[in-house]
């Protein structure tokens, strides 16, 4: 799966919206390294991107208000940080089954999977039933493990 990314209000290396109408995918990852860094979401580029594919959206909410209005905006899936407590990742759970959990270690996988998450993002697989958004380095392959494309280098911070 392909990765964009959303830096200053802005989708590198897309010169504007119209540019999504050509792109030869239907679905995406997107990493919104405005919110990631500065808690800043772009909620009208994510209104924009789901008017032409659908994506998964790496912004890690930590409020319940802002998980709903990243749904509303339009992303499918919304990947949230492992240092969020069990408490709050529990109310995110009530709101939406589509989370994604990015993980580092199989602990916290448990622990998600314990509270009836399904969705990891991580550069390791680990023995928990669900669907991994896949990272590493090596090529590893199955029907639930969905490698990205692009993911930005900074992020790899569990690799």
């Amino acid at each position: 799966m392909h990765c964009l990314i959303l830096n200053k209000g802005r989708i590198e290396g897309l010169e504007d919206m119209d540019d999504l109408a050509k792109v030869p995918y239907d679905e995406a990852f997107v990493v919104d390294i405005d919110a990631i860094t500065h808690y800043h979401f772009n909620f009208k580029l994510y209104n924009e991107l789901s008017k032409y594919i659908e994506f998964t959206l790496m912004a890690y909410p930590y409020k319940e208000n802002d998980l709903m209005d990243i749904i509303i905006s339009g992303a499918s899936r919304v990947v949230i940080n492992d240092t969020l407590d069990v408490g709050t990742i529990s109310k995110f759970l009530d709101v939406t089954d589509e989370l994604v959990l990015h993980c580092s270690d199989g602990d916290k996988a448990h622990m998600f999977h314990n509270l009836t998450g399904n969705m990891y993002l991580s550069c390791r697989i680990f023995q928990v039933p669900g669907v991994f958004f896949y990272y590493g380095s090596s090529i590893n392959s199955g029907p639930n493990i969905i490698p990205l494309e692009n993911f930005p280098e900074e992020l790899k911070v569990d690799c």
